[in-house]
């Protein structure tokens, strides 16, 4: 578990929680909200482990002294007061669980720490049942009580649960801080940390996905054999290679980013006037497949590439909607060809 100052930026939340134990000013609840991988759930834990610390209790530090028993603890996910509320359904987390797991628990008074903290993931999953359930104790807490609602969607909640949290956002991370993190803790080759970097958009948890992920490789290479040749493929080809994506349903999302990012590389190099034309080879994400794009960028308009982004975008929200995978891929494709 990394200690608060190792958490790539962030700075303003790291800050926040810096300044509340200083002056002892800690909130009964928080919401954490950011993208999948943002580090929403190191930040909760990090803050926990201050908090938890044997040591810090002691010497009124604001930082863990990752030595005492409770940081140890921390380290091994086993604290007794640090408590990740989890649940069975993928979709959904109920009033049971909640009940279950926070509201018949929090009066029993922690253990050995001085706070009974409750991290909740994926915490916009909770129905509204289960809402109205946890509201109680956060509007009327034991004095030891902290919850964390970490979630990528504020807007999920209840009007009365924001009104009563402190909020929180995580901001994504600078390219070159990651590609520097990258480079240091994996030991890859610049040209694939700038890679991870740029297409992870400043989430760390992505682009660390990226490097450690055989199956993101596969789904990388054989979308690029798509996309390489989109303009001249034949539709006997795409249902084949739709077919191969089967076994990536999991990872669709990266299947759609990759479409996206291919798309915006390219609508950079049709954008640039500069007579360098290296800045523009520069500022994409694909750089080893610029004659590609280039040659794609010389052969569609603006408005084209404009089309194709919002179809992109379109075939992701239908498959959110449980549209049929292989027609709506499928479609995309041929939507992106008929624009050449």
């Amino acid at each position: 578990m990394a200690d608060i100052n190792d958490i790539l930026g962030n700075e303003r939340v790291k800050e926040h929680f810096i300044a509340a134990v200083h002056h002892k000013k800690i909130s009964h609840a928080y919401i954490i909200e950011g993208d999948k991988g943002s580090g929403k759930k190191m930040l909760a834990a990090a803050f926990s482990k201050i908090l938890q610390c044997e040591t810090r209790q002691k010497t009124e530090e604001e930082r863990a002294c990752n030595q005492c028993e409770s940081c140890i603890q921390m380290e091994n996910k086993d604290h007794p007061d640090v408590i990740w509320v989890s649940h069975e359904k993928a979709g959904v987390i109920s009033v049971g669980e909640i009940r279950e797991q926070v509201v018949n628990t929090v009066d029993i008074m922690p253990y050995k720490g001085p706070y009974k903290i409750y991290i909740i993931d994926e915490a916009e999953k909770m129905n509204v049942a289960a809402q109205n359930a946890i509201l109680k104790t956060i509007e009327e807490p034991p004095e030891y009580a902290i919850i964390f609602l970490l979630t990528t969607n504020r807007g999920a909640f209840l009007d009365t649960i924001l009104s009563r949290c402190i909020l929180l956002e995580t901001k994504p991370v600078s390219g070159k801080m990651i590609e520097r993190y990258l480079g240091e803790r994996y030991k890859i080759p610049e040209e694939e940390a700038e890679f991870a970097a740029g297409f992870s958009l400043g989430n760390i948890g992505k682009a660390e996905s990226i490097i450690l992920s055989e199956e993101f490789r596969e789904l990388k290479d054989l979308t690029l054999d798509i996309l390489r040749y989109i303009h001249e493929i034949e539709s006997y080809e795409i249902a084949d290679k739709v077919k191969e994506y089967k076994k990536y349903k999991a990872r669709i999302d990266d299947f759609f980013d990759i479409f996206l990012m291919w798309f915006r590389d390219i609508l950079l190099l049709k954008a640039d006037t500069s007579p360098n034309k290296d800045i523009a080879r520069r500022k994409i994400i694909f750089k080893n497949e610029y004659v590609s794009l280039r040659k794609q960028a010389d052969k569609l308009k603006m408005d084209s590439i404009d089309y194709i982004i919002n179809r992109i975008n379109r075939a992701r929200i239908r498959i959110k909607s449980n549209v049929n995978f292989d027609a709506t891929l499928e479609l995309l494709i041929v939507e992106a060809r008929r624009e050449f």
